[in-house]
């Protein structure tokens, strides 16, 4: 007699015990939330645990070129409790991400639980960043020295600039055409981002149409680009409203610090 008619028999006389049965089987054999990873390439350095990692959905664009690190599977079992969330599992895939060493995740399939999964289902691509981010290559006493010696000819858009808002740091704004179409760059002097180095490019800026008048090209925190205008003429202050990754508005405030 083999094991399936067994527990035929049984569940002929005690459904109950039958139940419990193939509960118990299902159990065995992994029948709870699955999370699978299947490699590409090898993994980076570990992140911190609260590193943001950008999610994506499949219909958004990665703002910079991206290499497939790997990809992240979960799938609720039927016999699993029925619940959890689409959120529960995005936030699994982070902490996946974060000890793979990603900078990106982009989301590919969603499946809400149903007849064949109690809990929610995710596919995402876990993704680094393929290409190097332009840095401005000049230290904070070279910059310095810079503002000290051409205090008399400095555009009033350059200078030291302090931001508040959800990520408060401070930019450096200097004369830059080495880009086309570039007439000021401004570039990270410290910031509480981790994903944002000393150096690191902010904003792009030419002159505006009107005196006093400048038009930004402005790097959010994943990378992704705002065009704005400022009219800035001699004020020590400009202010920015800028989306976030989660479409929510932020205002940033910008500051100039006396020389």
């Amino acid at each position: 007699m083999n094991h399936n008619t067994s527990i035929l028999r049984i569940g002929l006389t005690s459904p109950f015990t039958t139940v419990m049965i193939i509960c118990s089987a299902a159990l065995l054999s992994g029948c709870s939330t699955v999370v699978t990873y299947q490699p590409n390439l090898p993994p980076g350095p570990e992140r911190k645990p609260g590193y943001p990692i950008p999610v994506y959905t499949q219909d958004k664009t990665v703002p910079r070129p991206c290499e497939l690190i790997g990809t992240v599977s979960i799938s609720g079992g039927y016999f699993t409790m029925r619940g959890g969330s689409a959120e529960e599992e995005t936030e699994r895939i982070i902490k996946i991400a974060w000890k793979k060493g990603a900078d990106v995740a982009r989301v590919k399939l969603v499946q809400d639980p149903g007849f064949t999964s109690a809990s929610y289902s995710m596919e995402a691509q876990l993704l680094r960043y393929a290409d190097t981010w332009e840095t401005i290559p000049i230290s904070m006493q070279s910059f310095t020295n810079y503002l000290d010696s051409h205090q008399k000819k400095l555009d009033p858009i350059e200078g030291i600039w302090e931001a508040t808002g959800t990520n408060p740091h401070r930019i450096g704004i200097i004369r830059d055409r080495f880009q086309p179409g570039r007439d000021f760059v401004g570039f990270i002097i410290n910031t509480t981002d981790p994903t944002w180095h000393k150096g690191y490019k902010k904003i792009d800026i030419q002159r505006g149409p009107q005196p006093g008048g400048y038009i930004l090209d402005y790097y959010l925190e994943d990378f992704s680009k705002a065009e704005t205008t400022v009219l800035l003429g001699q004020s020590s202050r400009f202010r920015l409203n800028m989306p976030t990754t989660d479409e929510d508005a932020d205002i940033i405030t910008y500051t100039r610090e006396s020389p």
